[in-house]
C-alpha cells in the first residue's frame, strides 16, 4: 500500500505581485509608482508586494515495491490571489502563515496517512479547521449609555443626564472590550489549493495515470482527449502583448485588467473604446483571416465607478464596446463591483437581461463574489452571467474547482477555469490537467504575466497529457 511517510514545506514565490485593489481605485497611479505608497486594504505591507507562496512536498512510500518507487516527493503549491480581501475573497496570503498551519493542521493528518482517493483527501483538508484572532466586532451601545439618550429624549433634567453614566459605573463593575477574539475557521485556500495538487499527483503516482485521468475516473468523466482554448491576460503594455498574442493565435484575450481609471478606461470610457478598435484591427493584420478570437476585457467594476452603477448608462457604454469589437465576440468581466454576493447577483442578473432585451450580443462575466461552489452555484442558479471565472486559489482544493466547472456546464453557463496570475509553474501545470478532465470553455493561461511563458506552459502540459492518454491510456 502507497503511504505518505512525510510531508515538507518551504518558502515559495509567485510568478507576479499582489496588488491592493482599493487603494488603485480610490488613487490611481502608474505601474512604476505603485511601490511606494501605503496600502488601504488590511494585511498588506503596500500597494504592490511580490506574491507569497508555498511548496509543500509529500514524500511517498511502499513497502512492497522498493525502490525506484520508494522515497519519491511529490509537490503543490500554495499560492494566494492577486486581490486579497476583496469581494469576500480570503486575505493576503504569507508564507509563514502557511508554514505554521501546514506544520500544525496539516502535516500530522497526512503523514502515514495511506493514498485513497482523491475526493476523499482532499475533502478532508478542505474541512480543517484553525483558531485564529481577528478583530473583535463592534460592541453595542452599553444599556447605561442607551438609557442616557433615551433620557434626553424624554426630557430629563441635563443634572440627571450628566450623572447617570457615574451611577451606572457604581453599579456594574468595569468591563474593557477586547480588541480581538479567537474563532474557528477553514484554513487559509490558498493551503488547501497547493496541498490538494500534491495529493492529487499522490494519487497519480500511486495509480500510474495522469492527473486529468485521475480527475475522469474520480468525477465519472469522459476521457480526456483534447487540449482546451487558451485564456490569456496582459500585463502592463497592453498594446505590446495584445500583439503577441495575436501572433500565438490565442483564443480568447487581452483581460487587460482596468486598475488606473483615468489610464485605461478614460473618464467617459473613450480610451478602452480606442483600445477595442485597436485591437479588432491588429487581430485582422496579424492574425490573418481564419483567427476569430474572443475580446474579454476584465473591468474590474470601473463601469459601476464613473457611471454610479447607472444600469442603463453601463448599457450604453457596452452597446459602444460591442459596436467596437464587431465581428469578435466580446466578453466583459466584473464590470461593477457591488458590496455583497446578493447585491453582485441581483446587479449582475439585471444588467444581462438589459443586454438581452436590447438583442446586444455582449456576454457578461462573473467575477468578484463568486468565491466558492456555493458562490458559482448562486450565480448559476440565479442567471447572473454568460460565463463564470472560476478562481482556483481562491476555492481552495482543486477538487472544489471541478465541481464549479461541472456546475456551470450542468446550468449551461460558459466558463474560464481561471485563476491568478500570482500562481507558480507547478499550480499551472496542475490547472490544465484540471481543464483537460472538466472541459471547460477555457482555461486561464499562466503563471504570471508573461504571455510567451504563460501560454506555452499551458499549451506544452496539455499536449503532452493528451499523447500519453491517447497513446498508453494514461
Amino acid at each position: 500500500m502507497t503511504h505518505i511517510t512525510d510531508v515538507l514545506a518551504v518558502r515559495a514565490t509567485g510568478a507576479c505581485e499582489v496588488r491592493d485593489g482599493a487603494a488603485l481605485r480610490d488613487h490611481p497611479m502608474p505601474a512604476p509608482e505603485q511601490d511606494s505608497p501605503a496600502p488601504v486594504t488590511s494585511g498588506l505591507h503596500g500597494v504592490r508586494e511580490v506574491a507569497k507562496a508555498v511548496s509543500i512536498g509529500l514524500v511517498i512510500g511502499d513497502a512492497t515495491e522498493g525502490p525506484p518507487f520508494d522515497g519519491l516527493i511529490v509537490w503543490g503549491d500554495c499560492t494566494g490571489t492577486a486581490y486579497p480581501s476583496a469581494a469576500g475573497r480570503a486575505g493576503v496570503f504569507r508564507s509563514a502563515d502557511g508554514l505554521a498551519a501546514i506544520r500544525r493542521s496539516v502535516a500530522p493528518i497526512l503523514k502515514d496517512r495511506e493514498v485513497t482517493t482523491f475526493r476523499e483527501m482532499a475533502g478532508e483538508m478542505d474541512a480543517l479547521t484553525e483558531k485564529a484572532q481577528v478583530p473583535a466586532p463592534e460592541a453595542e451601545e452599553p444599556d447605561t449609555l442607551r438609557d442616557v439618550a433615551q433620557g434626553a429624549r424624554e426630557g430629563l433634567s441635563r443634572r440627571d443626564l450628566l450623572i447617570a453614566p457615574f451611577r451606572a459605573l457604581q453599579q456594574e463593575p468595569s468591563r474593557a472590550r477586547p480588541a480581538y477574539v479567537t474563532v474557528e475557521r477553514p484554513i487559509h485556500p490558498a493551503i488547501r489549493y497547493g496541498v490538494s495538487q500534491a495529493l492529487l499527483k499522490a494519487v497519480a503516482l500511486a495509480r500510474q495515470r495522469t492527473m486529468a485521468a485521475v480527475i475522469a475516473d474520480e468525477w465519472d468523466l469522459p476521457r480526456p482527449g483534447r487540449p482546451i482554448p487558451i485564456h490569456a491576460q496582459t500585463g502592463p503594455d497592453r498594446r505590446r502583448d495584445a500583439e503577441r498574442m495575436i501572433v500565438r493565435h490565442v483564443d480568447s484575450f487581452p483581460h487587460a485588467l482596468v486598475e488606473n481609471v483615468p489610464e485605461h478606461l478614460g473618464e467617459d470610457g473613450e480610451q478602452l473604446v480606442g483600445y477595442v478598435r485597436w485591437l479588432k484591427e491588429r487581430i485582422a493584420e496579424l492574425g490573418g483571416t481564419d483567427y476569430r478570437p474572443a475580446i474579454h476585457l476584465d473591468l474590474h467594476g470601473s463601469l459601476g465607478h464613473i457611471y454610479e452603477n447607472n444600469l442603463g448608462r453601463i448599457l450604453g457604454y457596452l452597446y459602444r464596446l460591442e459596436s467596437s469589437a464587431r465581428p469578435y465576440t466580446l466578453r466583459v468581466e466584473s464590470p461593477v463591483i457591488m458590496e455583497s454576493r446578493a447585491a453582485q447577483i441581483e446587479t449582475m442578473k439585471t444588467l444581462r437581461e438589459y443586454v438581452r432585451f436590447r438583442g446586444m450580443a455582449v456576454q457578461i462575466v462573473a467575477d468578484e463574489w463568486a468565491d466558492t461552489r456555493e458562490d458559482v452555484q448562486a450565480f448559476v442558479d440565479a442567471e447572473a452571467a454568460d460565463m463564470i471565472h472560476i478562481n482556483g486559489p481562491q476555492l481552495g482544493s482543486i477538487g472544489n474547482s471541478v465541481e464549479a466547472v461541472l456546475a456551470c456546464k450542468q446550468g449551461r453557463v460558459g466558463v474560464l477555469l481561471g485563476g491568478s496570475c500570482t500562481e507558480t509553474d507547478l499550480a499551472a501545470r496542475v490547472a490544465a490537467h484540471v481543464a483537460l478532465a472538466t472541459q471547460p470553455d477555457l482555461v486561464l493561461a499562466r503563471p504570471g504575466l508573461d504571455v510567451g511563458t504563460a501560454v506555452s506552459t499551458m499549451r506544452n502540459e496539455m499536449a503532452r497529457a493528451v499523447v500519453l492518454i491517447k497513446a498508453h491510456d494514461l
